[in-house]
Order: structure tokens, then C-alpha cells, then sequence
């Protein structure tokens, strides 16, 4: 009675561990604008072969993903939305595209290995002259036994920002209008 009692009970827990995790809740905050030209037109895509945003790594050929709650695409719009002016019709247009953006989780027996990895390639262009450049950030942490749901998307958000940060904070992307010889 006892072993059955036991075993049902262990299965209950294994299954529960074993759950599907909820969507990655991911944000970033809007970027300072430091400089003064207003981009004009800003286009954003995902140009990743995957769609999930998180991998945990289970053994040599398994592993579970999870995919963020809302597009990376719409929370970048978001976050340089202070860069874009409508008003103005200066013709500095930007094309971003995410090119990696993965919080790759490696569970042991009693800790954990997060890897968060985001590059972005922005191209600005303004009549006949263009611009582009790749902005990357990794950040690495680890703890015991297994991350919390908040914390891989508190970390996630801040290697967000700071890319998002350095992109809207580079004069090379406001293309200037004309070139000083």
C-alpha cells in the first residue's frame, strides 16, 4: 500500500516539474533620445529561423522552448518609438532586424546556466547614402536549482535595453544629410 501510495506520488510530482512553461512576459523600456535627429520611417523584422525565444536544454537531442507573449518585433517599435518623428520629412529611414535574440537554460542537478544572447542590424539610409551596423549583447548567470520565470525575463530585458539603448545613441545611424568634406 505504502510503495503505491509513494509511486502515485512521484509520478504527481514529476509530472508537475515537467509542466509547460507560460510564455515569456518580455518588455523594454523606451530609449532615452540623446541626440536630434528624428528617424523618419522605422521598419522592424525578425529575420530568426525560430520563433520561441527561450531553449532549455534537456539531454543531447531534446529540448523545450517557449516562445515570448508578444512579437520582439512589436516591443522594439515600442522601445524607439521616441527616435521616430512623423513630423518630419527628413527621408532617414531605418530597417531593423532581429538576427538572434535566445536565453539558452542548461539545468544541472543543483544549479543553472542562463545564456542571453540578442544581435540586432540596423540599416539607416537618407536619399542615396546608407548605414549599417550590427548591435549585440550577451549576459550570463547562473544559481541553484532552477531560474525563476521572472528573473530569465528581468535579465532578458535588461540586455534589451541596453542594446536598444546603444542602437538609438549611435550618430553614425542619423546619416547625415550631407557629407562634410
Amino acid at each position: 500500500m505504502f510503495r503505491t501510495i509513494f509511486a502515485a506520488g512521484l509520478v504527481l510530482f514529476v509530472s508537475a516539474c515537467q509542466s509547460q512553461p507560460d510564455p515569456l512576459i518580455i518588455s523594454a523600456d523606451t530609449v532615452v533620445d540623446k541626440l536630434n535627429t528624428q528617424v523618419n520611417q522605422l521598419e522592424v523584422k525578425d529575420k530568426r529561423s525560430y520563433s520561441y525565444l527561450y531553449r532549455h536544454k534537456k539531454e543531447e537531442d531534446k529540448a523545450e522552448f517557449t516562445p515570448a507573449q508578444r512579437p520582439l518585433t512589436t516591443i522594439v517599435e515600442e522601445a524607439l518609438q521616441p527616435i521616430t518623428g512623423s513630423y518630419s520629412n527628413n527621408g532617414l529611414t531605418w530597417y531593423v532586424s532581429i538576427e538572434k535574440a535566445l536565453i539558452d537554460a542548461t539545468l544541472h542537478t543543483m544549479k543553472y546556466e542562463l545564456e542571453h544572447s540578442i544581435t540586432i542590424r540596423v540599416e539607416a539610409t537618407r536619399d542615396n547614402r546608407r548605414y549599417s551596423n550590427f548591435y549585440s549583447g550577451t549576459y550570463s548567470s547562473t544559481g541553484g536549482l532552477k531560474p525563476a520565470q521572472a528573473t530569465i525575463e528581468r535579465q532578458f530585458k535588461q540586455l534589451l535595453n541596453s542594446v536598444l539603448t546603444d542602437i538609438a545613441n549611435d550618430p553614425k545611424l542619423r546619416v547625415p544629410e550631407q557629407e562634410d568634406f
